[in-house]
C-alpha cells in the first residue's frame, strides 16, 4: 500500500482525532468543510446553498470529523440503508449490489482541507484521509455493516479512485451522472467487503493494514 506525502515542510501542529459529530457546532464544522472544498475550491456548489447536511438522508447518517491542530480538517458521511435507500440511488439503480447476506452503507462526501491533504499529522501516520477510512471501518464493524458503497468521480484531479482501489474497493461497472453537483465528469460506484479488507492484516506484512485494524484511542467512533 503506497501513500505519498508532502515532506518538504513540517506536519501541522497539535493533537489529532477522529470522532462522531454530535453537537450543533460539530455539524457547523461539517458544513463549513463541505462549503470550503465542494464550494470555494471545486466550484460544485452555489455560494447560497442551504445547510448541506440537512437533506433527506440526514436522519439516516453518521458524520465523522477529523481534528488536527485544534480544528476540524476533514469529514466523511456514512449513510445507512433505510426506507429511503442510499444516496447513490437518486441517480442509478444498484439492485445488483444488494444481497441477502450484505448489510450496505454508503460512504460519501469524504474530504480533507487542502492544506492537510497528503501530509502526515501527529497521531495519523498515514494522513487524515487514511484516518477517516480507519474510523469508517471501525464504525462499520462496531455496527455490523458488511459492505461499503462509495460513489466518486472517475477523472477529476482530486478523485480518490486510486487509493480506494488499492485499499480493496472494487469497481462495480455502475456509472452515472451525479446531478447534485455541478460537475460534468461521470461518477462510478465502488464496493468494499469489509471482512476481506481486514483479513489482509493476517495475509500480508504491510504495516498499513495493521494500522487499519489495531486499536487506537484517537479513533473515537464506538459510541
Amino acid at each position: 500500500m503506497n501513500w505519498h506525502f508532502i515532506e518538504d515542510s513540517p506536519p501541522p501542529p497539535g493533537d489529532s482525532a477522529i470522532y462522531l459529530a454530535g453537537a450543533e457546532s460539530d455539524f457547523d464544522d461539517v458544513d463549513a468543510i463541505w462549503r470550503e472544498v465542494y464550494g470555494r475550491e471545486y466550484g460544485w456548489l452555489p455560494a447560497d446553498a442551504p445547510a448541506l447536511h440537512k437533506d433527506a438522508f440526514h436522519p439516516h447518517s453518521t458524520y465523522l470529523l477529523a481534528s488536527a491542530g485544534g480544528r476540524a480538517v476533514g469529514t466523511m458521511r456514512l449513510v445507512v440503508d433505510s426506507e429511503r435507500r442510499l444516496p447513490i440511488e437518486q441517480f442509478t439503480a444498484i439492485d445488483e449490489l444488494r444481497d441477502d447476506d450484505r448489510r450496505l452503507i454508503e460512504c460519501q462526501r469524504l474530504m480533507v482541507l487542502g492544506e492537510y491533504r497528503n501530509r502526515r499529522v501527529p497521531g495519523m501516520p498515514y494522513g487524515v484521509f487514511a484516518a477517516l477510512i480507519k474510523g469508517c471501518l471501525h464504525w462499520c464493524l462496531r455496527n455490523s455493516y458488511s459492505h461499503i458503497v462509495a460513489d466518486l468521480f472517475r477523472s477529476t484531479a482530486t478523485t480518490p479512485m486510486k487509493p480506494l482501489l488499492s485499499l480493496g474497493f472494487t469497481e462495480t461497472g455502475i456509472e452515472f451522472v451525479d446531478r447534485e453537483l455541478d460537475e460534468p465528469d461521470r461518477s462510478v460506484a465502488l464496493l468494499l467487503h469489509i471482512g476481506e479488507l481486514f483479513s489482509r492484516s493476517f495475509r500480508c506484512s504491510t504495516p498499513f493494514y495493521r494500522y487499519l485494524m489495531e486499536p487506537d484511542a484517537r479513533i473515537a467512533v464506538y459510541s
